[in-house]
């Protein structure tokens, strides 16, 4: 225990260093290390201090919940929403030490989200997804020690602040059920702990909800919730969809085409749900549910990564890969992620036309994306528990 302490302020220290070197870079370059949302963040939380309305801020999206968080940054200083955000990141690690039951992994796995680059950058840069990823991985630790009711109500809060994690709502409801080794068929009908996690859940999100709604009106239910459901982004993102948004941007989606985006990842986040939806099973499925969600996504950018690889640490004890496999395939995913990157700068920042190059890519990124899913599926453990690592 004492180490995991002494690691989690290593790792505070860290991130404290990369916010102070981004307030230097932000002044000596034209390309910003602070995320362009952070800066919409702060112009929220100006405006709830000014009393008048988040969403007075022009392209704020989000719940009310984080101007609030960020009133600070107008009244001490504008790194303290990057500060939070960092410590929220330590937070995560130490839900990760919760999860494993193996005490000798599970601060092996704690320290692979610890002293994660991706994290680091991610939260330091201003980006608020490490709260969502705190809040799914408090949601599975509460699940795991069957406190049913306050699981219900964090992840109504992971849904109100972001709301991928409604995906997750059918294998935790699938996890409580109790079954019989006489009657393995999967049920529906809801036991007293599935009554619980719905009520909780759907009782806390409808006051969250019915309160902002009261304060903010119908901008507040649009901005932070219908928005997000018919949204099309036409700027150049990680998305294989991203071209055909792109050229199709000028008239309305077809029914032909939400279905091309959407039918793909809805079945598998069905299929997913119903294989891996037991409390054994429970983490793995998030994991590959939420991998699911950023690979088929409309719209992809390098915090959405955020929402699986938090949950890749508290996975490794069930996923038979070595580490020159694991290495691979982190090899594999970060070259399509940096070849993405060349014409994808050329396009931002030179004005070349290289519309095509960054799509071809994001089809090679995509590729990679499935590749590494199959294979952390194909080793997840459970499916042959006698099986060695795969070399």
């Amino acid at each position: 225990m004492v180490d995991i302490v002494r690691h989690c302020v290593y790792g505070v220290l860290v991130r404290l260093v990369v916010i102070i070197y981004g307030t230097f870079h932000d002044k000596m370059s034209a390309v910003q290390y602070t995320d362009v949302d952070y800066r919409v963040f702060t112009d929220a939380a100006r405006h709830i201090l000014e009393g008048n309305s988040p969403y007075d801020r022009h392209t704020y999206r989000y719940t009310p919940l984080l101007a609030y968080v960020l009133v600070p940054n107008i009244l001490l200083h504008t790194v303290w929403g990057k500060v939070f955000f960092s410590l929220v990141d330590v937070l995560v690690a130490l839900l990760t030490l919760s999860l494993v039951n193996d005490s000798t992994l599970s601060v092996k796995c704690a320290l692979a989200w610890l002293y994660n680059p991706l994290a680091i950058v991610i939260a330091t840069r201003g980006n608020a997804d490490s709260i969502s990823a705190a809040l799914v991985l408090a949601t599975l630790v509460l699940l795991q020690k069957n406190k049913v009711v306050l699981a219900g109500v964090v992840h109504a809060l992971a849904i109100h602040v972001r709301l991928y994690p409604l995906a997750f709502s059918l294998p935790m409801y699938l996890s409580l059920q109790t079954s019989s080794k006489a009657k393995k068929k999967t049920s529906l009908i809801p036991n007293r702990d599935q009554i619980c996690l719905v009520s909780s859940c759907v009782g806390f999100l409808a006051f969250v909800t019915g309160v902002f709604y009261w304060l903010y009106g119908y901008e507040f239910l649009y901005e932070s919730l219908l928005y997000h459901l018919g949204r099309r982004d036409i700027r150049h993102n990680f998305s294989v969809y991203f071209y055909m948004l792109y050229l199709n941007s000028h008239t309305p989606d077809s029914i032909l085409q939400k279905v091309v985006m959407f039918a793909p990842q809805a079945l598998l986040l069905l299929a997913l749900s119903f294989v891996y939806g037991s409390k054994r099973h429970l983490l793995f499925c998030v994991l590959t549910q939420a991998y699911v969600m950023v690979t088929y996504n409309p719209v992809m950018t390098s915090q959405y990564f955020i929402w699986f690889i938090s949950l890749i640490p508290p996975s490794f004890p069930n996923i038979n890969l070595s580490t020159s496999r694991w290495v691979a395939l982190g090899a594999l995913w970060g070259s399509a992620q940096l070849a993405w990157l060349l014409p994808a700068y050329w396009l931002e920042f030179r004005g070349r036309d290289t519309f095509i190059f960054v799509w071809l890519q994001g089809v090679a990124f995509f590729s990679a994306n499935v590749a590494v899913l199959a294979q952390l599926i194909r080793a997840y453990k459970y499916h042959e528990r006698e099986n060695k690592k795969i070399e």
